[in-house]
């Protein structure tokens, strides 16, 4: 009977140490791609260019929030419902520079790879808690959200490392992403739709055919860790047909509708073209490290039917360095690789460039050098080469080919 009872009390702590009282918790699995949080149970408020973005930077699950560069932040008021003393916030972050704030005080988070956590002591008679992530430096990604008492489980530490990867059927040189799991748990692996691939127990993935499916990998939870799943999203294209050739010109540029025409063939998408539009919207543009803007383009200026130019940059492949060198209802023609993004989007995949801007090119600018017998030689997208390059150049303002 002692014996019983003993083993009985012993659980019952057990189970106390891992006791927890969920205060509040945010995945924005509930929002869209593009969407602002605001108000609700919480009152949530964001500022800057804060909004949720269909990625997992963070190491969670797509969607999640994008905290806006310098002076973007997202808050929450949390009712305490009586609760007092030890509460503790946790998240997810690819950056370790935002700030976190509890009722104005700011407050030191413990890092462990992507994973913060903090303690606050809570006074009694305190209503709410207002949480505040600041980001005074570059974009930032935020995720899993949970406020709580109690002692916590340890995060699971699964991650796929990327949201999306496209491979292609048949081809040797195919890249899958390898699982995270430096705690050594034991995983259960899904695909959403077979037909397309699917994987083993050892995480080997088979393809089927061409589409899209979510790839999987859970984990159930124990007395030590939380329950975990990440996905990723898996898109396989059909073998392109032959060796097709899509390459033109600026003066011949494809329509928008014409380079969604080609990524839904899938031919010829490992060649750089030229597509000209008008700037439908701004999603962002970077000024600081990276220098590049993700915005979308279409043939009548609307957002009806649009291409996603992601993370391109600006006249002859220079890096951006002022939001407004472009604005909505700029006519460009952008040079870059087309692809179909995470099986959904039509897009100008990273790195293109703007060949020309309401008709003036990057190569407009280097006229001043004509008068030189050693002017300098651009390509059409506008970048310098060097006097071994080949293919149609530009010295002199003028147009040659080098065979």
């Amino acid at each position: 009977m002692k014996k019983t009872l003993l083993f009985l009390v012993s659980l019952l702590m057990t189970m106390g140490a891992f006791a927890q009282t969920t205060l509040w918790s945010e995945d924005f699995s509930s929002y869209k791609a593009d969407e602002v949080p605001s108000g609700g149970t919480y009152n949530y408020v964001c500022e800057g260019s804060t909004k949720v973005f269909n990625e997992a930077l963070s190491g969670g699950t797509a969607p999640e929030l994008l905290v806006g560069r310098i002076g973007g932040s997202f808050s929450a008021t949390v009712p305490t419902n009586g609760v007092t003393g030890t509460v503790n916030l946790a998240f997810k972050s690819n950056k370790n520079w935002l700030k976190v704030e509890i009722n104005g005080t700011e407050i030191k988070c413990t890092q462990s790879g992507n994973d913060y956590s903090a303690t606050v002591e809570v006074p009694s008679e305190t209503e709410n808690l207002t949480v505040k992530f600041s980001n005074s430096s570059k974009n930032a990604r935020l995720d899993n959200i949970k406020l709580f008492t109690g002692t916590a489980k340890k995060a699971p530490g699964l991650s796929w490392g990327t949201a999306s990867r496209t491979v292609t059927l048949g081809a040797d040189d195919n890249q899958f992403p390898v699982l995270t799991n430096g705690n050594n748990l034991p995983v259960t692996y899904a695909s959403s739709v077979e037909t397309v691939a699917t994987i083993a127990s050892d995480g080997t993935i088979t393809l089927g055919s061409a589409g899209t499916t979510e790839i999987t990998a859970s984990f159930a939870g124990n007395d030590e860790y939380e329950a975990g799943e990440v996905t990723y999203t898996l898109t396989v294209k059909e073998a392109s047909s032959g060796d097709a050739d899509i390459s033109n010109t600026p003066e011949t540029a494809y329509t928008v509708a014409k380079a969604i025409e080609l990524i839904a063939a899938n031919q010829g998408l490992d060649t750089k073209v030229y597509v000209k539009g008008k700037i439908a919207s701004i999603k962002e543009v970077d000024t600081g490290q990276y220098g590049n803007a993700t915005y979308d383009i279409s043939d009548d200026g609307t957002t009806a039917t649009t291409l996603t130019v992601y993370r391109g940059y600006y006249l002859g492949g220079e890096k951006f360095t002022a939001e407004d060198q472009i604005k909505v209802g700029d006519e460009v023609v952008v040079y870059g690789k087309l692809v179909l993004y995470n099986g959904k989007t039509n897009e100008i995949n990273t790195g293109s460039s703007i060949y020309s801007l309401n008709g003036t090119t990057g190569i407009n600018k280097i006229a001043s050098d004509a008068s030189a017998n050693d002017a300098p030689v651009y390509n059409l997208s506008g970048q310098r080469v060097g006097k071994n390059a080949k293919g149609v150049l530009i010295k002199n303002g003028k147009k040659y080919v080098v065979k």
